[in-house]
């Protein structure tokens, strides 16, 4: 696939993010004890951890899941969340992440626009969602009711804005 495929930033920030897991079975019997060690150290880790890196593994899994699924309806659906996430965690973050994130974004956009013209050309694949998804609202305001123009995300799902 071409660079611009989404594929390199989503890379970088899966790169960039905690890589830690908790080790071990606990879906064996007898694991009780376990299972339990490792549900309060997610907890711990989880009540610790600085909310940037917990909304770092909140991208890195929209993007992902968007760019496994480029081409299908419901690759729209992790595009559009992960942006709307951006948008509103936007102040909270470094500005290096926020670049990131971005900049995948904008690669993932590209290459489901393109995906989805090949896809056309075949038979749906199961599981997709019946409906394209809506594009995301300004504001909480329904994009047609708002006299801001639309935000960038927003224009690449309704051709002609």
């Amino acid at each position: 696939m071409p660079l611009g495929d989404g594929r390199s930033a989503v890379r970088e920030i899966m790169m960039n993010m905690s890589t830690e897991t908790t080790q071990g079975d606990s879906q064996q019997p007898g694991r009780a004890d376990t299972s339990e060690n490792d549900a309060r150290e997610l907890v711990e880790r989880l009540r610790s951890a600085p909310a940037e890196e917990i909304i770092t593994d909140l991208f890195s899994t929209l993007l992902s899941t968007a760019q496994v699924k480029l081409g299908r309806r419901d690759a729209r659906l992790f595009i559009d969340l992960c942006a709307q996430a951006l948008e509103y965690s936007d102040c909270y973050l470094s500005e290096e992440l926020a670049k990131q994130v971005e900049t995948a974004l904008g690669q993932l956009r590209l290459a489901q626009v393109s995906a989805e013209r090949e896809v056309a050309k075949g038979e749906p694949e199961p599981n997709d969602m019946s409906h394209v998804p809506k594009p995301p609202t300004v504001g909480n305001r329904e994009e047609a009711d708002s006299d801001q123009p639309a935000s960038p995300s927003s224009k690449l799902w309704v051709p002609g804005r």
